[in-house]
């Protein structure tokens, strides 16, 4: 499967006030073969380059905790985005919408390598599954989940990031 990598500049330029956060890269597999990829109401395109972004944004984010001189390269090798997409109908169109429920739960893949600054490999590990199945319901993460299509996915990432390296817990 061919990755493509993001542009780092850009999300990098997000953090450029952040001291001591290791260099990170975002790479993709093919969006084409991910289980749930899918634009609601939006070009495939303008959505697929907008979602990767903000996945490449958050996981630059988590990795401004780690030692500035380590290197941390994460694949996102499937991705099956939380809820799943319903026709709506109204007089004089049909539309789609993304419904969230207690069993369309979010699923990522991906695959890592954490290196130093000498290259020497840290930890890494290949299709790591993250899942939470019917993530819970409550104030504070359906309002955190009107405000950021990502959210769910964004608490997976955020749950590995801690299991992976808890010496960034904070």
């Amino acid at each position: 499967m061919k990755a493509s990598v993001l542009s780092l500049a850009v999300v990098a330029s997000l953090f450029a006030g952040a001291s001591s956060a290791a260099e990170v890269s975002v790479k993709w597999d093919d969006v084409k073969s991910f289980t749930d990829f899918e634009a609601v109401n939006e070009l495939k395109s303008r959505f697929e380059e907008r979602t990767k972004a903000d996945f490449a944004e958050y996981v630059t984010k988590l990795g401004e905790r780690l030692p500035e001189q380590n290197k941390l390269e994460v694949t996102f090798n499937d991705v099956d985005l939380a809820g799943r997409v319903e026709p709506t109908f109204g007089a004089t169109s049909s539309a789609f919408q993304r419904i969230l429920d207690d069993v369309s739960y979010p699923y990522l893949v991906i695959s890592y390598r954490y290196t130093d600054a000498q290259g020497n490999v840290l930890s890494e590990a290949d299709h790591i599954e993250l899942k939470s199945l019917a993530p819970p319901r409550n104030i504070r993460n359906i309002m955190g989940s009107s405000r950021d299509s990502l959210y769910f996915e964004k608490e997976l990432l955020q749950e590995w990031f801690r299991e992976t390296f808890p010496e960034t817990a904070k």
